[in-house]
């Protein structure tokens, strides 16, 4: 294994990762998918210390879960996480949760930007310091459209408390996918799988700040937005397994 191309992972579904049908969640994935993401650039040397020297990190611009089979508490699963190389300050990583006996069980496409911590600007050239000269020059990509809608319906406000947030001072974007979870029907939740999920970032929800979650269900699935007094902070689309 190339480890400038790929890293693997193996672990154990936690209960309290689980809903109560004993099943991963949405969130649960995107938070082992960030950690195997990080593992991947602490073990080629990129860590915490070497972006606070070059006054610089990583910010989810866009992710796509999509899950194919069920994964179920104390399920053992192989992670394999594999990054691109920069395309319009853009890198793609896509992460691959894989059961003991081989089967694909779900795929995770994260879009991430590299942003200057002190202005909070995107930049396209990687600092000097930072050595980010791994990755193949694609990866496997999802569909992470999210189709238009004008007249989704307010269904609550969120805020970015304690729990919610990151060592970036705003809510972490694994956040974003229980949010969205918690503000479907119970019944759906209780009765139906995700198949797929998309998130769109298109503003940090910073430290005490507070969101209007709006949602509006379609033919083909649910359909969420966070308005911040000023804009739009993010869009999300829900698909479920019949």
């Amino acid at each position: 294994m190339d480890i400038r191309e790929k890293f693997e992972k193996t672990i154990i579904v936690n209960q309290y990762d689980c809903d109560l049908n004993g099943r991963m969640k949405a969130g649960a994935i995107l938070r082992q998918v960030q950690q195997v993401s990080t593992d991947h650039c602490t073990c080629m040397g990129i860590t915490d210390e070497l972006y606070r020297e070059n006054h610089c990190g990583f910010l989810m611009a866009k992710v796509s879960v999509e899950v194919y089979g069920e994964i179920k508490v104390g399920d053992k699963l192989k992670l394999v996480t594999r990054p691109a190389k920069a395309q319009r300050a853009v890198y793609a990583r896509n992460t691959g949760i894989s059961s003991q006996e081989g089967d694909l069980l779900a795929s995770v496409d994260a879009r991430w930007i590299l942003v200057d911590t002190e202005n909070r600007r995107i930049l396209r050239r990687c600092p000097e310091g930072l050595p980010l000269n791994f990755g193949a020059e694609s990866v496997e990509c999802h569909n992470i459209s999210i189709p238009k809608v004008n007249d989704a319906q307010a269904v609550g406000t969120v805020a970015a408390s304690y729990s919610r947030t990151d060592v970036n001072h705003h809510m972490n974007n694994t956040e974003y996918a229980d949010i969205i979870c918690d503000c479907l029907p119970m019944e759906l939740m209780m009765n139906k799988a995700i198949r797929k999920l998309v998130i769109h970032y298109h503003k940090e929800i910073r430290m005490g700040e507070s969101v209007e979650i709006f949602r509006k269900e379609l033919p083909e699935g649910w359909y969420f937005c966070g308005m911040l007094p000023e804009k739009n902070s993010f869009e999300a689309w829900v698909e479920f397994r019949e």
